[in-house]
């Protein structure tokens, strides 16, 4: 069973999915060995 505040979550797995504010596509890049996830147009 997931934790409470996953269902929070707006970006982080959801990767090429609609941005849930904007609907602009979620991108995902590789940083010190770990996914970062973010909508490139909410994300300034």
């Amino acid at each position: 069973k997931l934790g409470y505040f996953v269902q929070e979550l707006k970006v982080y797995g959801h990767s090429g999915e609609p941005c849930k504010e904007c609907g602009t596509t979620i991108e995902s890049v590789l940083l010190g060995q770990r996914n970062t996830y973010f909508c490139p147009h909410c994300q300034r």
